[in-house]
């Protein structure tokens, strides 16, 4: 449907910079004074965060009478990203997805950037508070309270475009109504359950001869997985696993020989397999798993988001805690099915309108999706 006049058009955000600008990009030059890395809850008060942008400048900033060291850089600002090119040779020394800003500070003619670098992690000393680790860029430049301002409308200029694609009106939708449909929303998550049987988690004994090697191709359990281990993507015909017929395509590997593969990268449980060549006997602990998950997608009304971005088939982004996210979505994975239908070779453009659509039909979506590091080597596309 058309969008409601009363929406405020992303041609109306107001700032320094012309909004269709910030879609492509636009350039302030600056210079840059240092980086430096602070732990921070998820959302401080404002006055929290200001305090720790003067402490990133303080710890930057050369003393009085020394000189600053100090480098000719290009700020580059746009509706998707923030960068940080030199001068001269436009190379990039840094580059943030513009959602993970999250706090812009102008002190005098000096710019702070502060970027999340990584997810929530526990701390000991703040018991079940969450904690991010911030990076913080310094800049000094005569424009500094332009390009904050320039900063802060293309966040403006992304959420009006993000409800103008939406056709959703603003004064429709509170934060508060929003986190009233959640709370109301149950939790599927067939991987957690299914994880949680000790029926599906075994040892597996198998036999070689010395020098032959196992016969397994592993891949990563994709960036969203509940469990970080490996998974089984395909058997060597005639190999020692494929023999003993206690594996399949979609086992998640937690030990082999007793080493815990769990949280590991995928280069170090690759060269951990590789040196099984010589033993005559591996015993694996693994979690037997289908190679496809389901998640299950309830939306109470139209005007709630989803959640969730789809690129090429592959979900590529996640909002945390929303509706997708409760149903089972995962970052990282293919999507197979979509209410019993599959959507493999459906291109981008119909896999995006077919989820609104099936949404408006019925109050829940089946989708079925695998890690798309597995899909690839099923499929041929991955080694």
């Amino acid at each position: 449907r058309e969008p409601p006049s009363s929406f405020p058009a992303f041609k109306e955000v107001p700032g320094p910079c012309d909004p269709e600008d910030l879609l492509d990009g636009v350039i302030f030059g600056a210079k840059y004074l240092g980086s430096t890395q602070l732990v921070s809850e998820r959302n401080p008060p404002t006055s929290v965060r200001m305090a720790q942008a003067q402490e990133a400048v303080d710890r930057i900033k050369a003393p009085e009478g020394e000189s600053q060291p100090m480098t000719e850089v290009d700020l580059f600002v746009s509706t998707q990203r923030i960068k940080v090119l030199t001068a001269d040779t436009q190379e990039a020394m840094m580059d943030h997805s513009l959602q993970t800003i999250s706090y812009i500070a102008d002190i005098g003619s000096l710019v702070v950037l502060m970027a999340r670098r990584k997810l929530p992690r526990r701390s000991e000393v703040a018991e079940e508070k969450r904690l991010y680790k911030m990076i913080c860029h310094v800049f000094h430049s005569a424009d500094a309270q332009v390009i904050t301002q320039a900063i802060g409308q293309a966040f403006g200029v992304a959420y009006q475009r993000f409800l103008e694609a939406n056709s959703i009106d603003p004064s429709e939708l509170s934060p508060r109504q929003y986190s009233c449909a959640l709370e109301d929303q149950e939790q599927y998550n067939a991987e957690l359950t299914h994880f949680s049987r000790q029926e599906n988690c075994k040892d597996v004994c198998i036999r070689k001869q010395k020098g032959e090697i196992l016969g397994i191709a592993i891949v990563e359990s994709g960036w969203g997985s509940i469990l970080p281990t490996v998974v089984i993507a395909n058997l060597m015909h005639g190999g020692p696993a494929e023999r003993s017929g206690e594996l399949s395509i979609g086992d998640r590997l937690m030990s082999v020989n007793g080493t815990s593969l769990v949280g590991l990268p995928l280069a170090t449980c690759q060269s951990i397999i590789r040196e099984l060549k010589h033993q005559t006997e591996v015993t694996m602990n693994i979690v037997h798993c289908p190679p496809v998950t389901t998640a299950v997608i309830r939306r109470p009304d139209s005007k709630y988001q989803l959640g969730f971005c789809v690129e090429n088939g592959v979900i590529c982004s996640l909002m945390r805690g929303g509706i997708a996210e409760r149903g089972g979505i995962r970052v990282g994975h293919r999507i197979i099915e979509i209410n019993g239908q599959s959507v493999v070779a459906t291109p981008h453009e119909k896999m995006v309108w077919c989820l609104p659509a099936d949404l408006c039909v019925s109050a829940q979506v089946h989708i079925k999706t695998m890690p798309a590091s597995t899909y690839r080597l099923l499929t041929g596309q991955g080694q």
